[in-house]
């Protein structure tokens, strides 16, 4: 597979629960240039109450790395974003530029409790897609709420973009247990996949175990559209269809 982009990572250092220094932040991505990945969308945490680093921060950061990644050759293009955890004033944080979109794109990735009620997941994305943003939510396998399988369909429909993490392909069906997710992906529900990786230590990268599967049990059409056409949307400011 080629020109991976990995458009949900914490690799920008001293930020949120990922990467805690330059040199961690190094090392994860060299090891994400290994595994074939060529373009990565940092997205440290805007999480109130917990992780706030603004606006100004992150593009700070991300200059920094961006300076490293340069000096050393590495093939890699870095584009800032953030992962912004759903309360009320997050729209109007958007619209001032206190948080960052993805690639500075109308694309917002976005995160609820993973206990949320479905209403309220239902009315945070209806509210940021009223605002004129594309949301994206993260990891969408982790929400109880969107077990019932009809949800998504719905979401889906009301133009919501769903990412889910690579690792969460690499957990195999056994006899007493089966992962659904692998054939929610094979059946093209997943828009975006982003590593959510947090450093070295946290979830480091294993793309590259994912996307030797994703090409096994993909369609070459869910392969291209997941990997390549949807990321483009973004990294090119396209408008959504």
């Amino acid at each position: 597979m080629n020109q991976i982009t990995d458009m949900h990572c914490h690799i920008l250092p001293g930020l949120d629960d990922g990467s805690k220094s330059m040199e961690e932040t190094m090392e994860a991505l060299r090891e994400a240039s290994r595994q074939g990945i060529t373009s990565v969308i940092a997205t440290p945490h805007y999480y109130p109450g917990r992780y706030e680093p603004d606006a100004g921060e992150v593009l700070h950061a991300w200059r920094q790395v961006k300076q490293r990644i340069s000096l050393e050759g590495l093939p890699l293009a870095l584009y800032p974003g953030q992962e912004c955890f759903y309360y009320s004033g997050l729209l109007e944080q958007l619209e001032e530029g206190e948080v960052l979109t993805l690639a500075r794109s109308l694309y917002v990735l976005v995160e609820f409790d993973p206990e949320c009620p479905y209403l309220q997941l239902l009315q945070g994305l209806t509210e940021l897609q009223q605002g004129g943003y594309y949301p994206v939510l993260a990891h969408f396998e982790r929400y109880k709420c969107l077990r019932d399988i009809q949800r998504l369909y719905e979401l889906k429909s009301r133009g919501i973009w769903l990412q889910m993490n690579f690792d969460t392909l690499l957990t195999r069906d056994s006899i007493f247990h089966r992962n659904p997710w692998r054939q929610l992906a094979a059946e093209g529900m997943a828009d975006f996949f982003g590593s959510d990786c947090h450093g070295m230590d946290f979830r480091p990268y294993r793309v590259q175990k994912a996307c030797s599967w994703m090409e096994e049990h993909l369609s070459p059409g869910i392969l291209q559209r997941t990997m390549q056409s949807n990321i483009q949307k973004i990294l090119k400011s396209e408008q959504q269809e």
